[in-house]
């Protein structure tokens, strides 16, 4: 009980410590700024010890805990919407949209949680500990809450976009949890949740692309830049591991098999119309391509009808291997200090991005054509 109380008593005193920032928040003088980021800091202290000092669902009423994380949740919203508020009021400069969206991911992601736990409790199953992820971007948040306090600029993006990608990472641990509960779904294997990421992060990969609304990759953020460029590596690290993961622990499955170049073409057709966007490549292009991709799909899906499964064939591992390859070389040639650390670059630039692009087109076209010879006697059922 001591415990309990001595637990309790400090999520409450946490969470009264956002009160006073809201007062602090609105004065101009920089004394209420510094005198906000001692709350902020202590809050962060405090949650810091929470989450990895004391184990809160082992000490702490199942409802409780969730009312009190509930309203946590909605005080750390509300000095977030604070700061964009104050934000967009002043004449120099436009409202932030990292900010903005970092709101909105924020709410959502206290509504979402709360909903479902609730959903949880009155099904008589007991809460989960919070994952890695769910504390990471609890600090996260609350660091870069400070780091605005603060008006440290040249950080502020940075640390949102990080609170912005451990917030989605958190919410996606907590559904594939809830979801793989015996009573809602089978659970997927470690393979083909790693396939499943990269379907997932795609839509966030064209966020990132295109995050300043103008079609001109060149004069986008550097932070997106390399964000962007870390999520296409990330993309090609989880493509190997899945298969090499699925191999070593017997998790090969017909899903799988499906599965994996299904998430490969979404991603990497994607990053093409980004890039047939920003003038990296000719429309025709990523025409054959799409036809190319479409064309083996449907080749699949009959061969299937017939109970055929088509596993992936060397070309198209080959194929994979080299569109991401090209991709990660136009968009490290996007790079701003490339034009300063290499002479010539601009001229070479020029160049580059459909160069890569035809070798890629060219790749591509051939590893469909070995599919379809592959496949012909799937193809003299219909033809």
């Amino acid at each position: 009980m001591d415990k309990q109380l001595y637990g309790r008593a400090l999520r409450i005193i946490r969470i009264l410590a956002y009160l006073p920032v809201f007062y602090f928040i609105w004065q101009d003088l920089r004394y209420f700024n510094e005198l906000a980021a001692i709350n902020i800091s202590l809050i962060l202290l405090s949650a810091w010890y929470l989450h990895f000092q004391v184990r809160q669902s082992d000490i702490e009423k199942p409802y409780y805990q969730l009312w009190l994380s509930f309203i946590e949740g909605i005080f750390a919203f509300a000095v977030m919407l604070c700061l964009f508020i104050k934000d967009s009021l002043l004449e120099d400069r436009e409202p932030e949209k990292m900010l903005a969206v970092g709101c909105v991911m924020l709410l959502t992601r206290v509504v979402s949680r709360t909903l479902y736990s609730l959903s949880m409790l009155r099904e008589g199953k007991s809460l989960w500990p919070n994952s890695f992820w769910s504390k990471a971007a609890t600090l996260s948040i609350n660091a870069t809450m400070l780091i605005y306090v603060l008006s440290l600029e040249h950080y502020q993006q940075i640390s949102m976009g990080i609170s912005i990608l451990l917030m989605f990472a958190s919410s996606v641990s907590f559904c594939y949890r809830y979801y793989r509960d015996s009573a809602h779904r089978k659970p997927l294997s470690v393979s083909n949740q790693l396939t499943m990421s990269r379907i997932v992060l795609t839509p966030v990969f064209l966020w990132v692309f295109f995050y300043d609304n103008n079609l001109n990759y060149q004069d986008n953020s550097m932070v997106f830049k390399i964000l962007a460029l870390t999520m296409i590596v990330a993309f090609m690290v989880t493509d190997f591991l899945d298969g090499y993961l699925a191999r070593k622990w017997g998790e090969v499955s017909t899903l799988g098999k499906y599965l994996d170049p299904f998430s490969d073409k979404i991603s990497n057709m994607t990053v093409f119309l980004c890039f047939l966007a920003s003038d990296y490549a000719p429309v025709w292009m990523v025409a054959l391509i799409y036809f190319r991709e479409a064309s083996v799909e449907t080749l699949r899906t009959l061969a299937a009808g017939e109970g055929i499964t088509m596993p992936a064939r060397r070309s198209g591992k080959w194929k994979t291997a080299i569109q991401g390859t090209g991709i990660l070389i136009i968009l490290v040639g996007a790079l701003d200090p490339l034009d300063d650390l290499i002479p010539y670059w601009m001229g070479i630039w020029e160049y580059l991005p459909y160069s890569v692009m035809g070798i890629i087109t060219f790749v591509t076209v051939a590893s469909g054509i070995d599919y379809f010879v592959a496949g012909k006697d799937v193809l003299k059922k219909y033809v």
